[in-house]
């Protein structure tokens, strides 16, 4: 064999070695020709045939990662890669499930999977953000100890995930706390109790419960960041998910020692919580017909009539020769003062005088002053009607006139919308720094 021919021989033996070492699929995954996106942390692997959406995905783990890595103060210091697989369903089985998240040991050491399945008109329930936060949350958890091959693991609990998924999408709208939404919570006495709340399922739950639920699970978060080193007990609160016995409260109380100790510190704490957050809008007046319904709510009087059989009584204040004769009538009656004092704070300023004489009679019952009451409560209820049926009848008009009588545009602010127009029509200077030439190079690759 000439030197030549031997040459060229060995040459072509490590063309074929690095041919082979090129198409080796990744760890855990079949050879196949669907093209992948790696994220900017090297930790996100996405795998999809829309460039678009992967490189969507892409681009959203990272944020979705860097957010939960503020929220529990820790570094970037990853182990576990995270693998993502977009496909498009091959079944019509509306019972497959549209999402799921695994941990899985691979060749090449432990991974967490992220099977998606893309079926049209169904993505928003696919639940995305959702399972990328449980994938990195797992990941955290299980980084240090990872669990034995075929034992079970636990999964972060569902209140977290809901509430980093909430407080994301609030910071990215600039939206506040729904604090009417805590408010009608505590006035109709349906706010959940800390156990029941912490077990609940999010799966079974319609899109309103969800919304609640993801409000109070954001809330809840948010107060224990807030107590003393209260990322550093959130993050040990979750490494510390494999040594758990699943009891959620126990959780808490152990990760958390300024709760108390005990379930029913916790529960104080949990429904003070709440109740800070029902008046974080106390600055806001409520519209008139708010505050009417707010007004009717608190003008109902609730007596026990008989206490021996438990029965209940509704009276309104005109009922006041009646109700009166009751022991519980006075104390009720105070109890009315308070919240109509409460609700002055926020009651629009055309019913606050309406509010005000509702609570000098309130307390006038209450001290057993009955004289000429009967033209107070007339006067007042008349006053009330005035004014709430003048707001409707404005309200109607506005609305009717926006419908049809405007015809064009007032030209009022032409000035300004032309500014705008030509702000648009701008071309904007050309920059050269890093980040912009980056957005540059992967705009063209979508044109």
């Amino acid at each position: 064999m000439s030197s030549c021919w031997k040459h060229w021989f060995c040459v072509g033996r490590l063309c074929m070695a690095a041919l082979v070492f090129l198409w080796v699929p990744a760890p855990g995954r079949a050879l196949d020709p669907v093209p992948r996106s790696v994220s900017r942390s090297r930790q996100f692997v996405v795998y999809s045939a829309d460039a678009r959406l992967r490189m969507a995905v892409a681009s959203y783990v990272e944020t979705a990662k860097q957010d939960v890595l503020e929220t529990f103060g820790v570094g970037d210091h990853w182990k576990f890669p995270i693998v993502i697989d977009l496909k498009p369903a091959v079944s019509t089985d509306s019972k497959q499930p549209l999402s799921r998240v695994s941990l899985v040991e691979t060749e090449g050491g432990w991974k967490v999977q992220i099977d998606v399945v893309l079926r049209e008109g169904e993505f928003k329930t696919v639940r995305l953000p959702q399972a990328v936060i449980r994938a990195i949350l797992l990941e955290l958890a299980c980084r240090e100890h990872p669990p034995t091959i075929g034992a079970p693991y636990t999964e972060p609990p569902s209140w977290l995930l809901e509430a980093l998924v909430h407080n994301m999408q609030t910071r990215a709208t600039g939206t506040e706390p729904n604090a009417a939404l805590f408010r009608q919570l505590i006035e109709t006495g349906n706010l959940p109790k800390i156990r029941d709340f912490l077990t609940n399922k999010v799966e079974v739950m319609d899109a309103t419960s969800l919304a609640v639920y993801s409000a109070c699970a954001s809330s809840l978060l948010e107060m224990l960041v807030a107590t003393p080193d209260g990322k550093a007990s959130l993050t040990r609160m979750v490494k510390g998910l494999g040594d758990s016995d699943g009891d959620a409260v126990a959780q808490l109380l152990k990760h958390f020692p300024a709760l108390g100790g005990s379930e029913a510190a916790l529960e104080k704490w949990w429904t003070l919580g709440l109740a800070r957050y029902s008046i974080l809008d106390s600055h806001l007046a409520r519209t008139v017909p708010e505050t009417d319904a707010r007004l009717t709510a608190i003008l109902k009087l609730t007596l026990v009539t008989d206490e021996k059989k438990g029965t209940k009584e509704d009276y309104t204040l005109a009922d006041y020769k009646t109700f009166l004769k009751h022991p519980g009538a006075k104390a009720v009656l105070y109890e009315q003062c308070n919240a109509l004092g409460q609700l002055m704070t926020q009651a629009h300023p055309l019913l606050r005088p309406v509010v005000l004489e509702y609570q000098r009679i309130a307390i006038d019952l209450a001290r057993g002053k009955t004289r000429r009451m009967d033209g107070a409560l007339r006067s007042i209820e008349e006053y009330r009607g005035l004014i709430v049926d003048r707001m409707d009848k404005i309200s109607d008009y506005m609305n009717w006139y926006e419908a049809t009588q405007v015809t064009g545009q007032s030209g009022a602010f032409e000035d300004f919308l032309k500014a705008g127009r030509e702000m648009e029509k701008a071309t904007p200077p050309k920059r050269n720094d890093a980040i912009s030439k980056y957005i540059d190079q992967v705009q063209r690759e979508f044109e």
